[in-house]
């Protein structure tokens, strides 16, 4: 996703902006246009995207993350998380934790 594409959100529709671009970003992911482990654009280059300003993109992308969709690095960026569960092992490790840290819901099935 390159290049000076600016992407229009309806300011008049009384979704909040940040949530558009949420919205937005998590389409793309979820088809792919984002791939797994890809590196999302900077703060920068999606302010200018959506011609808004970087606190309403880190608002949008601090959701991302919280729906386990991508994972920031610090001083790094944004990425597309990848379909692994980092699973903590200790003295009393609890399945179920594990994967509700990762923002998933537990689950099994007998085969």
């Amino acid at each position: 996703m390159g290049g000076r594409m600016v992407t229009v959100l309806d300011r008049a529709n009384g979704v909040a902006i940040w949530r558009q671009i949420e919205q937005t970003l998590a389409q793309e992911i979820e088809t792919e246009i984002f791939e797994e482990g890809q590196q999302l654009p900077t703060e920068a280059e999606l302010a200018a995207r959506f011609a808004v300003n970087r606190h309403t993109i880190r608002r949008a992308v601090g959701m991302l993350s919280d729906r386990g969709l991508v994972r920031v690095e610090q001083g790094r960026g944004s990425f597309v998380r990848e379909n692994v569960l980092e699973y903590m092992i200790g003295r009393r490790t609890r399945f179920t934790e594990n994967v509700r840290r990762a923002n998933r819901s537990p689950g099994g099935r007998m085969l």
